[in-house]
């Protein structure tokens, strides 16, 4: 059983696994559980598709696994797992194939257990178990022993064949199969009560896998958390819950968390840690609700609805329940008991009586036997406690003892003696409730006093004698009067005593509380002081810096404004130079200068009047430049410009250079691109991205002269281009198709959005 829930697990993920086509010579070396990852529609391809015997009969007990393994399976899943083995098993017999024999034989076995045929299930194996011996095939008869020990409820035939799978694996010096036979082993002795061994063997299984390296150590740290908590220990069943938990993730399985999870929130349930009991229970319903199948969901399900319930958040229970039931809704019927004793349970809290107990029995005669089945139905004799039918509460609590012992653990057990006692104390069966009250105290680890013992030991002899007790009765009575009036003396001795001792230590305390209050507010006091000096202290620090800082912005400003200022009166001598000159060479490098002082100069000026120190806008420098420039040289409407600039912050540094290359661009442009009447589009971009900036200027004029050469005979515009372009340390690179296009890319330190 447990190898079907856990296979259903991890179906969907198998599923996922590549369903593509396979050559043939891997099909031939692939297993029959490499075949069960593929999906269906793959494995029904390769069955009418697949002319070797060998790989069709694995495609086909694959094929029976997966529907088998289907959630909440019915007859005719079953019927059709059968027919598949059917044709696989005639494949094998037909055509000799040996090897495969122990895996249709574990199939078949596998099939039969789930189904309850036994007879049929053991006769496989033995089958399997008998040829494996006499061909000498050692790794099969290990696995056909360990899987017929695993699966078979007769401890007569299970044990021995643990103990032979142990030998065959210690011949085979196989120390990885001998540790999980020895796991199974501490399983056995666990279901028999034998504790102590359970707990022997497990730590052996620790050292040996983390030995081996073993990664899927979780599910013996499980194990022996469960052992740890059917023997009280708490304590330890909480690290080996947690040590699972963190061994799962490591190895990446998430999914089996779910377990985990449960089992630590179990541990902390036994320590009487409530909050923590909850909090894992929600976190084990959450992981398995994330599955797409779960047999523990229900399981995990009804105790948080109880819990729940206990704290008053019935709300919260039913919110769960819907939950639950909308996401994984019950397949199999120990999921629907669950779910069913889990609404009546938020009924019975509701005290909505009549639907609690008709929920409670809608599947109470399909219980059968285990620890799930002791909670059930001990729910259901509760519930007949609480609304005063005791001999119906009789009934279940009859089923509940003749339910093997192996399934009672220590909360089972004390639960147990606790309502038979209420049940014999209604039924007016003084010496058992008795009796089964002390049973009860004792599994609660709370010891009697000396006045209860006397008090029990007393009813006790009152049962046993009788007749003689009744006239002996006033006797007692008057012997109890005289220790009662003894006892109350001393006590009200011991409590004067006590209440002086009391006195006392209180005036003490208040004196010393009294000393330390006046120690601790001289202390405030002076620590109070020293703050304020301090406080004032650095408030005058901050007013100089404030004022230092004021300062320095105004210099700043200041010397920005004197440098355009001096620029302005630059290109005001050249403009009064160039009205003096006749040679228009020289006009002209002159009214280039004038264009290249004004591209600075418009820098300076956004610096002293901007609000931000030392950077510039330069989607706003840009539009400024150029309308400058469209000014200069009155092209009008003939020149259109089509601007893609992002809105960011340059530091002066890079936007100088920047500035003068599209100073020299937009010159070229204007004074060669658009001869005559010519009209043309400009485009200019930048963008920054990942602190690479990217600036590019094309038009779609002349073009460069034919025969040009930009390296050799460059004109001045184009040399200043190039070494303001190292300057910036930029990538730059220089078109003339459909007109000239220069590209620029550099990288920098800081962009301001």
């Amino acid at each position: 059983m447990f190898r079907k829930r856990m296979m259903v697990i991890c179906q969907v993920i198998l599923l996922l696994l590549a369903s593509f086509p396979l050559k043939a010579q891997d099909l031939r070396r692939m297993k029959v559980t490499d075949f069960y990852r593929l999906g269906t529609a793959e494995l029904l391809r390769l069955r009418n598709t697949q002319p070797e015997d060998s790989v069709k009969a694995r495609v086909l007990i694959a094929l029976g696994q997966r529907w088998e393994d289907k959630a909440g399976s019915v007859k005719g899943d079953i019927d059709t797992a059968t027919q598949f083995y059917k044709e696989a098993e005639l494949i094998i017999s037909s055509q000799q194939l040996n090897n495969l024999r122990s895996d249709i034989a574990l199939s078949w076995g596998y099939l039969y257990y789930n189904t309850g045929q036994l007879d049929k299930a053991r006769q496989h194996l033995r089958k399997a178990i008998d040829f494996c011996r006499k061909a000498g095939y050692k790794e099969q008869l290990g696995t056909l022993l360990l899987e017929m020990a695993k699966s078979d409820p007769e401890d007569s035939i299970s044990l021995p064949a643990l103990k032979e799978a142990l030998a065959v694996y210690s011949n085979l010096q196989d120390r990885l199969k001998e540790a999980e036979v020895l796991k199974e082993f501490a399983d056995f002795h666990f279901g028999k009560g034998e504790y102590e061994l359970a707990e022997k063997e497990l730590l052996q299984v620790l050292q040996m896998y983390q030995a081996l390296h073993y990664d899927r150590i979780y599910y013996t740290y499980d194990l022996l958390s469960a052992v740890y908590q059917w023997k009280g220990d708490f304590a330890r069943a909480q690290e080996n819950a947690m040590a699972a938990i963190s061994s799962a993730e490591k190895a990446g399985d998430v999914q089996i968390l779910g377990l985990f999870y449960w089992r630590l929130a179990a541990a902390y349930q036994g320590a009487k840690n409530y909050a923590k009991y909850q909090e894992f229970l929600k976190k084990s319903l959450l992981n398995q609700l994330n599955n797409p199948y779960s047999a523990l969901t229900y399981h995990v399900l009804g105790e948080l609805t109880e819990q729940l319930i206990k704290d008053n958040k019935v709300n919260e229970a039913l919110g769960y329940l819907l939950l639950t039931n909308k996401r994984q809704p019950p397949l199999e019927e120990h999921q629907k008991v669950d779910l069913a004793f889990s609404i009546a349970d938020c009924y019975l809290a509701l005290k909505d009586y009549t639907r609690a107990e008709q929920y409670y029995l809608k599947y109470a005669d399909l219980i059968g036997e285990g620890d799930d089945i002791n909670r059930d139905l001990m729910k259901i004799s509760q519930f007949y406690i609480e609304t005063h039918r005791h001999k119906k509460a009789e009934i279940y609590l009859q089923r509940i003892l003749k339910n093997p012992v192996k399934h009672w653990d220590l909360k089972t057990s004390r639960n147990l003696s606790l309502l038979r006692f209420r049940i014999d104390s209604a039924a007016g069966n003084l010496l058992s409730a008795v009796k089964h009250l002390q049973q009860y105290n004792k599994l609660t680890d709370s010891a009697f006093t000396i006045e209860k013992l006397k008090q029990a030991e007393e009813m006790q002899a009152k049962f046993d004698l009788g007749a003689k007790e009744r006239d002996n009765q006033l006797l007692r009575k008057q012997s109890s009067l005289q220790r009662e009036i003894i006892n109350k003396e001393t006590l009200v001795r011991k409590v004067i005593m006590a209440g002086c001792i009391v006195l006392l230590l209180l005036l003490l305390l208040l004196y010393n509380r009294y000393r330390n209050k006046i120690k601790t507010n001289a202390m405030l006091q002076k620590q109070q002081e020293e703050i304020r000096h301090a406080y004032s202290s650095l408030e005058k620090m901050i007013g100089e810096k404030s004022k230092l800082l004021r300062e320095k912005e105004f210099l700043i400003k200041e010397i920005h404004h004197r440098v355009k200022n001096n620029l302005q009166l630059t290109m005001s001598l050249l403009n009064t130079q160039s009205k003096y000159l006749h040679n228009e060479a020289a006009i002209r490098a002159i009214n280039d200068s004038q264009y290249r002082l004004k591209s600075i100069s418009m820098i300076h000026q956004k610096l002293y009047q901007g609000e931000e120190e030392g950077q510039i806008n330069i989607k706003a420098y840009i539009c400024e430049m150029l309308e400058y420039l469209k000014d200069s040289f009155s092209s009008g409407e003939r020149i259109r410009f089509h601007l893609d600039v992002d809105a960011v912050l340059l530091d002066a540094a890079i936007a100088v250079p920047l500035g003068l290359i599209l100073n020299e661009a937009i010159t070229n442009i204007f004074k060669y691109a658009f001869p005559g009447t010519q009209h043309g589009l400009v485009e200019i971009t930048l963008h920054v991205e990942d602190e690479m900036i990217s600036f590019a200027v094309k038009d779609n004029g002349a073009g460069l002269p034919a025969g040009f050469d930009i390296a050799t005979g460059g004109s001045l515009g184009f040399e200043l281009i190039k070494v303001l372009s190292a300057q910036l340390d930029a990538v730059l690179n220089i078109d003339s198709k459909n007109g000239v296009q220069i590209y620029l890319q550099f990288q920098i330190n800081t962009v301001y959005e």
